[in-house]
């Protein structure tokens, strides 16, 4: 029930205090639309660069490897090693061994290799005698030092329930980090960064392989 005593047409003539009606915080600016949209583009420009570094790069590695070998280290079913040069091992299998995607990548992202050092030469022309081992620093400095590892070595990678592609030979330098392919017809150089890993996760490799050799006998 209305109080008589309130006078209601007095009251209609009271204006609305805006502020009751509107949060000036909220307050939407041309400006402010325009900072929301800068924030939302540098975000996904963000996105897709971050993206965009961490996806292989496969330009100069698909010039210089060729498609066959690039679909041989991306779908291989079958990757083992057996020695070369002047290296002597038993074969080793490396189809279930972990962290063999990383010996994937470490073939296929062109960052990876200093192209300047390209040339139609063989890796077998870079494989080092033992006796010299001891002069290079990844060798002198790393966790294997003066373990008798094998310093050259050939990746065979098949696929033979696929048969999507012939076998596929490369060979590789470990003290020099040189990788090309087995026919001799071009080597190229890993970078300094990508060397050291590479010797490291094949030493790894062969010095389990040479514990489970001597458990047996």
């Amino acid at each position: 029930m209305t109080d008589p005593s309130i006078d209601t047409a007095e009251m209609a003539s009271v204006p609305i205090d805006a502020t009751k009606r509107n949060d000036p915080r909220a307050k939407v600016t041309g400006r402010g639309i325009g900072i929301g949209v800068l924030v939302a583009v540098f975000a996904v420009v963000g996105a897709w660069g971050s993206i965009k570094a961490r996806k292989t790069q496969l330009g100069e590695t698909t010039r210089f490897w060729g498609p066959k070998t690039i679909m041989a280290l991306q779908l291989g079913e079958r990757i083992e090693i057996r020695p070369r040069g002047n290296s002597d091992f038993e074969p080793v299998d490396l189809t279930s061994t972990p962290g063999l995607g990383h010996l994937r990548r470490a073939l296929l992202e062109e960052r990876h290799f200093d192209w300047t050092t390209e040339t139609a030469s063989p890796v077998l022309e870079m494989c080092v005698n033992a006796s010299d081992i001891e002069n290079e620093q990844v060798v002198k400095d790393g966790p294997f030092a003066g373990k008798n590892l094998p310093t050259c070595l050939q990746i065979r990678i098949t696929d033979p329930t696929g048969k999507r592609f012939e076998p596929v030979e490369i060979d590789l330098s470990l003290v020099g980090g040189w990788a090309g392919p087995s026919d001799g017809s071009k080597r190229v150089q890993t970078t300094e960064w990508v060397r050291p890993k590479l010797y490291n996760w094949f030493a790894t490799i062969m010095n389990v392989q040479q514990t489970r050799y001597d458990l047996r006998e």
